[in-house]
């Protein structure tokens, strides 16, 4: 028997996904983070955690690497060319000979659009928006740190959600519920407002506090109608409308012949409880280009699936949309 392998190696956790030749699952793996620029061993400590992670779920259902005949990788991280020749060489290194490798937010484009055309924009613990046109031309804006001065992903909005606190209480800055909020969160008494600054480094310190929880208050307050979380989401939204409309400009999409799929992934836009963000995305970019014919969609399969579809287009199967449907199916849930 004949296999495919498709990695989705993200900044927080990765999954792998291991499908035979006919399209069937046959197994689904979960691990940690596979973003090098997060590891005190750098690529070095890449190349011995994708190798144990694969190893592991190869082992376990008894297929040898040689009777993984395609592969494809996304993977956090890889935002140059020197990046891209270097991991490449540690999957070689693992056993891989026919394989793509991308960044991890590539693989938002398969997974929500059957043609592999289009456009993703990721919302989780990073900021990208990453592009594929008809010819194959690839366009990544964002995600590359203080560089692209993203706003938006989890990790940026946490921070946003403490600085902003602290402009109410030492700035007087606006009023806004994240300050009663962050204060709970903090296990602090909001007339303590001198040891604010303190608790946070304590809580760094010991690794006791999460900037995605951090982050997760902004929709709680927003769903009040708080008009601080309102506009800090409202911002999200333009920045994304914005690295997206150039994108179409970028990449010469063929506005009179092709439909633009947009997908919009990542834990911040698939699980966000207030719209605003996305609301704002569409109602910008819609304005802004009238005579383009922008399909939305929320993805709901893990990008794992465009990772797993891909390496099954590298096959050059003719049934593409029967490939597509089965991925998808079975790795909804």
């Amino acid at each position: 028997m004949e296999y495919i392998l498709g990695i989705d190696g993200g900044g927080t956790k990765s999954h792998l996904a291991l499908f035979d030749i006919t399209g069937k699952l046959i197994d689904f793996g979960h691990w940690g983070s596979l973003n090098h620029e997060g590891m005190k061993g750098s690529f070095d400590q890449f190349y011995d955690e994708v190798n144990k992670f694969v190893s592991q779920i190869l082992l376990k259902n008894n297929v040898k690497i040689d009777q993984v005949v395609s592969a494809a990788f996304g993977i956090a991280g890889v935002d140059t060319k020197w990046q891209h020749d270097v991991i490449s060489q540690m999957i070689e290194k693992v056993g891989f000979k026919k394989f793509t490798l991308a960044n991890d937010a590539y693989l938002g484009i398969p997974a929500g659009s059957p043609t592999g055309v289009g456009i993703c924009a990721i919302n989780g613990t990073g900021c990208t928006v990453v592009g594929v046109n008809s010819q194959g031309k690839m366009l990544q804006i964002g995600g590359v740190g203080y560089v692209s001065a993203d706003y938006g992903g989890g990790g940026m909005l946490g921070r946003v959600v403490i600085s902003t606190v602290y402009e109410e209480i030492l700035r007087k800055g606006e009023k806004t519920l994240l300050t009663p909020a962050l204060f709970e969160y903090l296990e602090l008494d909001l007339k303590n407002k001198y040891d604010f600054v303190e608790r946070i480094y304590d809580k760094f310190g010991d690794h006791t506090l999460s900037i995605h929880a951090c982050g997760r208050l902004l929709f709680d307050a927003a769903l009040k109608n708080d008009k601080v979380a309102l506009d800090i989401l409202y911002k999200v939204g333009v920045n994304y409308a914005n690295g997206i409309n150039a994108m179409i400009e970028e990449l010469e999409f063929d506005k009179s012949k092709e439909d633009i799929n947009i997908v919009l992934a990542g834990s911040v836009f698939v699980k966000g409880d207030h719209s605003m963000s996305i609301d704002t995305l569409k109602e910008k970019l819609n304005k802004e280009k009238p005579d383009c014919n922008l399909i939305y969609t929320v993805l709901k399969v893990p990008p794992v699936a465009g990772a797993a579809f891909w390496a099954f287009n590298n096959l050059n199967i003719t049934d593409k949309k029967t490939y597509y449907e089965k991925v998808c199916s079975q790795l909804q849930n």
